[in-house]
């Protein structure tokens, strides 16, 4: 049995609650249809960096990860595409300086991962998961989440959004006390649904990103998906 050891830096003790778990799942969806081999999946291991930049943390995150398969980095695209500003910006000149890096400083299979627009809009994914976390049937067109996924991706103020989604819960639940951040994202992370997830163009520039790295390293077939990436 082979292990899969990965890494991952995000921007903030929320990401960090969020994407390791998530990344796992799928992972192992995409290890259990593709992988050559058998391979047990590791959650990735959150780092830090004192570093100023992402450019420069994402080099010492690099750095830190030798031994390790994958080194996944996240930023929020805080626009309607990551085009628009994370990839020029950050992504390219992120992953730039990581390719001049010698084989043996740094882990040099990068993997971004970059909600649009922030990291909420990828919580707000899977509606039916909210409401069973929750303990609520929501009422969806007056929080406004009946948009289509383009729409919700999209949203500008997702935070505020979601905000309102537990607040609403807690009313109908008629309790004093909201569902904790913590407890929220550590569900969402084991119980959103990945097919819901992949209606998201950002979502599938990650898994993009992801496929080639482990195609790169011989540890997936090219020519493989997992079933949530079937439309």
């Amino acid at each position: 049995m082979n292990a899969l050891y990965s890494s991952f830096w995000g921007e903030g003790k929320t990401d960090e609650r969020f994407f390791p778990t998530l990344i796992k799942r799928v992972l192992e969806e995409l290890l259990q249809a593709c992988a050559r081999g058998e391979w047990d999946v590791e959650t990735p291991i959150a780092l830090k960096s004192e570093k100023d930049g992402f450019v420069a943390s994402v080099l010492d995150v690099a750095q830190q990860s030798i031994g390790y398969s994958l080194v996944f980095v996240h930023t929020d695209a805080d626009a309607p595409s990551i085009a628009q500003k994370a990839l020029p910006n950050k992504i390219d000149p992120a992953l730039k300086a990581v390719e001049g890096l010698d084989e043996n400083q740094a882990c040099k299979y990068v993997v971004p991962v970059v909600p649009v627009t922030k990291t909420e809009n990828w919580k707000l994914a899977d509606v039916e998961a909210l409401e069973q976390i929750l303990g609520v049937q929501l009422d969806r067109p007056a929080l406004g989440l009946n948009k289509s996924a383009e729409n919700l991706e999209e949203y500008a103020d997702s935070k505020n959004l979601l905000q309102n989604v537990i607040k609403a819960a807690a009313e109908q639940r008629k309790s004093k006390h909201s569902l904790s951040p913590n407890v929220l994202d550590d569900a969402l992370a084991k119980q959103i649904s990945l097919q819901a997830l992949n209606r998201f163009s950002s979502f599938r520039h990650f898994l993009d990103g992801l496929k080639k790295a482990l195609i790169d390293q011989n540890i997936i077939e090219q020519d493989c998906s997992p079933s949530f990436m079937t439309p």
